[in-house]
């Protein structure tokens, strides 16, 4: 498929809750708050935010509510995420979170024993479980601002935050770190009235955010990629509108200089990489098929079908054996994963020839579907509908349940004219070889232009270039 939908979903769900009640401490007591936020791309109402904090007994309690309306290929889709948390201070005890899309519902809960928070999410494929180590407290983002008053800020100051979001912890993070600066004071004018407030940059996740928040802790205004602003609205003027669709995959598309024919069967591009600094946080440059000099970038897809199996399955060697476990959503130890793996491979103990396999199981079998969900390896495989997140996960599940080290890579693909982004593999078969399963490539044809590796956990980063990058094609064969 055409977009790595996932991180921009997230992004969006993300910071729609950085939104806040206003009174002065979370300590007063029997205080109920409520606040509503519109989510607007242009002129057009993508969606909205709800909030509440409560406090009584020293123990408080926020709600949350988003809903959004997504267009993806142009299937559109309404995605709603609910949350509540029980908090003493800012030290989270309980949440509770759920996340509806089509046929989707992903629900989680938590609790908090000592420093640890015990975190349990129920799926179509059934229960996963995590924990989560909490040596420093994790602010919700809906509660920033508040904690911005209370420590007393001043224009100039800045602040490094762990943050606590449902849906990156759920994708494996174990906290979001958040940098803000507040910049100085600006009057802002909305449809809901003027407003005396401080403009604050924030930094979450990789990509940048502007605030503005009046002295009572009230956000009023938002801007975030790609292109959204959120203001503050009255719950009846959010009730009494339809939202509309929002695009994600065009929106966040990359335009290029040069049309490309038979880019599927592509093994070399050469391209020059601007508006983002190639040096800092990317995974480009990895001298196996990405080749970096400045903002030149080479990438030449290769085959690989050595004479001699570089090795016999499960590889053993220490280099790679951290990229052969299991993760929170690529459950490679999971018995039915195994069962299905063993069952393709048929005893397969060549590598590359397993890679093959698994691969061409994968393009098979599974319904080609933009969808907006967590990824997850046990529930793709029960389903057997997703896209490029969905085949990227499960490949790493099954791929690595043979033994075979595999990365998830995420990045951007050429298509019909414009670069979108993407999530495909790497494997090691003797050497590092890219894998598309949902094209069925292996190896992955020249225009797929990898950004970051590792696993589904780093698909965040990926929005530090969204809007900044750009790619003008020098040569391709």
């Amino acid at each position: 498929m055409r977009a790595f939908k996932a991180a921009f979903t997230l992004f969006i769900l993300c910071f729609s809750l950085f939104i806040l009640s206003t009174s002065d401490s979370l300590s007063v007591e029997d205080t109920l708050e409520e606040y509503w936020m519109g989510i607007y791309s242009g002129d057009r109402r993508i969606g909205y935010s709800y909030n509440s904090i409560k406090t009584l007994k020293g123990i408080t309690e926020v709600k949350e509510l988003t809903k959004l309306k997504i267009d993806l290929l142009g299937k559109e889709n309404e995605v709603e995420t609910q949350a509540s948390y029980k908090l003493e201070g800012y030290k989270i005890l309980s949440f509770n979170f759920e996340m509806k899309s089509g046929s989707m519902d992903l629900k989680a809960r938590g609790v908090r024993e000592g420093d640890i928070l015990k975190i349990t999410m129920d799926t179509v494929s059934g229960t996963t479980e995590r924990s989560l180590s909490v040596q420093k407290e994790l602010i919700l983002p809906s509660l920033l601002p508040k904690w911005l008053i209370e420590n007393k800020f001043s224009i100039g100051d800045s602040f490094e935050i762990l943050l606590f979001e449902p849906l990156s912890v759920l994708m494996g993070m174990d906290g979001s770190i958040s940098t803000h600066r507040i910049e100085g004071k600006e009057l802002v004018d909305i449809p809901s009235g003027r407003f005396d407030t401080h403009k604050i940059y924030s930094n979450f996740m990789g990509t940048q955010s502007t605030s503005w928040m009046t002295a009572e802790g009230e956000i009023v205004k938002q801007e975030f990629p790609p292109g959204l602003i959120a203001i503050k609205e009255s719950k009846e003027d959010i009730l009494s509108k339809k939202n509309s669709s929002f695009d994600i995959v065009e929106k966040t598309s990359i335009p290029t200089n040069v049309k490309l024919d038979n880019a599927r069967k592509l093994k070399y591009l050469k391209i020059k990489l601007g508006g983002i600094d190639t040096a800092q946080g990317f995974d480009i440059q990895d001298g196996y098929r990405q080749y970096l000099d400045g903002q030149i970038l080479q990438i030449k897809s290769k085959d690989y079908n050595p004479k001699k199996s570089p090795y016999t399955l499960p590889y053993n060697a220490p280099e790679y054996l951290e990229l052969l476990k299991a993760e929170f959503l690529i459950q490679s130890d999971d018995k039915e994963i195994v069962s299905i793996t063993n069952k393709i491979l048929d005893g397969e103990t060549d590598p590359r020839n397993a890679a093959s396999k698994i691969n061409k199981w994968i393009y098979k079998n599974l319904k080609k579907s933009a969808t907006v969900s967590l990824p997850n390896a046990k529930d793709v495989l029960k389903t057997k509908v997703g896209d490029c997140n969905e085949h990227a996960v499960l490949f790493s599940a099954m791929s690595r349940a043979a033994g075979i080290p595999t990365k998830t890579v995420l990045g951007a693909m050429y298509y019909e004219g414009r670069f979108y982004y993407h999530a495909w593999n790497e494997v090691y078969i003797g050497q590092w070889v890219a894998v598309d399963s949902t094209y069925g490539q292996l190896p992955a044809d020249a225009t797929h232009i990898k950004l970051i590796e590792g696993d589904i956990a780093k698909s965040g980063e990926i929005l530090k270039v969204v809007g900044k990058i750009n790619i003008e094609i020098l040569d391709a064969t």
